[in-house]
């Protein structure tokens, strides 16, 4: 009994390191997922923006010849 009483701060303390440890990488890797899917929505809006910067080039250069 006294073994497992000397053992039961340190089988605590791993306990802890492990319960933080997952939520620090699960928090790590939704954070990544978020950026990824905020940076695929910039792309596509981006791209949106850019075709209809082009058709407005287009249109402005025919009005001013």
């Amino acid at each position: 009994m006294d073994y497992v009483v000397a053992l039961l701060p340190s089988i605590g303390l791993a306990i802890i390191f492990v319960v933080v440890l997952r939520a620090i990488l699960f928090a790590d890797r939704r954070e990544r997922a978020a950026i990824h899917r905020a940076e695929s929505e910039m792309d596509n809006s981006a791209s949106r923006v850019g075709d209809d910067g082009i058709a407005a080039q287009r249109d402005n250069s025919d009005s001013s010849n």
